[in-house]
Parts: structure tokens; sequence; C-alpha cells
């Protein structure tokens, strides 16, 4: 596996010119809602138009309902399908033009990753913006859950979680008796990068009945040592990979030469949809499940859909 692990985000616009927006909707009553980087936020209309700076962000946005005030995405935004019809703002550096040219009423991203002199300089064009930190599965649906406040698209919101809880419930059910496999989530190789405690992806996995051998680790994504792997002997490595690639001979060979781990020994290397697990959206119980049949075959986990 060589593809680089990117993380959903992408850094806010900056011009010299603002350009006019449409004129918005107006909402029943005035609503103030913090984001994550603690900053309030005060919506007096709905928002019309939208651009999303994360995959995982677009996707709410689709299951929200609200495809038609979707007016700019980023070009790892590829699921649902309508998402590869929406207008490209660029991935990691964002075409700031393009953004402009748009006329967005609200910009949503992810919190943790701008540098503030951007933010305030951004702040500078008067658009609204509002940022998320999906911690955990516990965050991701509070994030859909403000989404469809501040879009006025609060039952859809509230049903969509209720569905997410119910399933999540319905799995811990399921394993609560079950052994928890020590696990290795390989985010990439080259260097190997996992996942640790300031990461959603360790919240995921415990909840699909794996313990996540760097989960005591600090940063959110931690640069690992085969040392340090083969000290904490994994039963299970799992390797975030594209849909539609397959694990091939070449990565098996690679895990070969560390035949001292269980993983390894009994043949417990798989791999999973990254864009179902790294991305912290409404369809993140499907990669939950999906992990949780691969760490417990024996358990009656069939896809719910």
């Amino acid at each position: 596996m060589r593809s680089k692990f990117i993380i959903i985000a992408a850094l806010f616009l900056l011009t010299s010119h603002v350009l006019p927006f449409t004129l918005p909707a107006a909402r029943a009553e005035t609503i103030t809602v913090t984001d994550d980087l603690g900053r309030s936020v005060r919506f007096t209309t709905l928002p019309q138009r939208i651009v999303s700076l994360a995959p995982g962000l677009t996707e709410i946005l689709f299951s929200l309902g609200l495809d038609d005030r979707i007016v700019g995405v980023t070009d790892y935004c590829n699921y649902p399908p309508a998402a590869v019809t929406k207008p490209r703002v660029g991935g990691l550096n964002p075409n700031l033009e393009k953004i402009i040219s748009l006329h967005p009423d609200l910009i949503v991203a992810v919190a943790g990753i701008y540098q503030n002199q951007s933010l305030a300089r951004f702040e500078q064009f008067h658009v609204p913006y509002f940022t998320v930190d999906p911690s955990s599965i516990e965050k991701i649906f509070e994030t859909i859950l403000v989404l469809g406040k501040i879009t006025g698209a609060e039952e859809t919101a509230a049903e969509k979680v209720r569905q997410l809880r119910g399933r999540l419930n319905s799995l811990q059910q399921k394993l609560q008796s079950d052994p928890r496999p020590r696990l290795l989530y390989v985010v990439d190789d080259e260097p190997l990068i996992s996942v640790g405690k300031g990461s959603y992806l360790n919240d995921l996995i415990r909840e699909a009945g794996g313990v996540n051998i760097t989960g005591g680790l600090e940063k959110a994504y931690p640069i690992v040592s085969m040392e340090y792997v083969i000290r904490q002997n994994p039963e299970v490595i799992v390797l975030a990979m594209d849909a539609d690639q397959v694990l091939s001979d070449q990565e098996k060979h690679h895990w070969s030469r560390w035949s001292s781990l269980p993983a390894v020994r009994n043949g417990k290397i798989y791999k999973v949809s990254r864009d179902l697990l790294n991305r912290p959206g409404p369809r993140i119980l499907d990669g939950v499940e999906e992990l949780a049949r691969l760490l417990h075959p024996a358990a009656d986990l069939q896809p719910v859909r």
C-alpha cells in the first residue's frame, strides 16, 4: 500500500475582493452555535450556498438532503456520486479564486489544521465558517446534528443519528462477550503510520471490538517503528486501502518478514475501505461493521443497509 492517507480537511481561502452573495432564505429565528474552535457563530438565515472542505462533511450534507445547496467540494469528495458533479475547489491547497467565485454563504471545515492567522484573514470577508472536530463516534453524531440545526434540516439529522445509534447499540450487544483481539491499524506503511488516542479511529476500533495497539500514543496519527509493533504483538493487522484495491502479493510479502507476529503467522492481515473508516461521516457505521466482521468472523454481523 503506497497511497497516502489524506486527512480530511483543506485550508480556508483568502482574496482581496469579496463578490456579492445571493440573497439567502430567512429562518424562523436567529440561532447561535458554538463550533469546535470555541467560536460563537450566528445564523440569521438558512445557508443557501455551502462549500465543504472535507469529504466526510460533504457526505453529511448530502445525507441531510442538501444537494441543491452544496456549491463547492474538494477534489477528494467522491461520494455520493452526485458529489463528483459539484464544482471542485482543489485538494489540500484549494483554489482561492474558485471558492470566492462560488459566492458561499457558509463554509464547513474540520478544526485543528488551520493557522489562526489564516482564519483571521478569512473573517475579513464576512463569510460564516463553521468548524467541527470529529474526534469520536459521538462527535460525528454531534456534527450531523449541528449541521442539521444550522441548515434547517434538524428532523432529518435527528433521524439519521437515531438510526446510526441503533446500529451501534446493536453491534455493542452482539460483541459484548467476545474477546477483543489486539489490532494494528495501518494508515500508511512508508513510514508506518497508525492511529493514537487523539483520532476518532481509535474510538472506532474499540466499538468494532478490537484493542488498538497504538491507542495509548498521544498523537492522532503517530509514526511507529516495527520494534514497537513487535513488542505490542498484534493479533490482527488492518490496512486502510481504496475500496477497489486488493491485498497484493507484494503487500503480503512485505509483512511476511515479521512471521513472529500472531497476525502474520495466522494470516490475519486484512484490508478495509479507507473511504468508510477514514471519513467521519454518515457511512461511519458501515466501516465499523466491516471492521467488526473481520475481527469477529464467528459473530452474526450481517451488513445493514
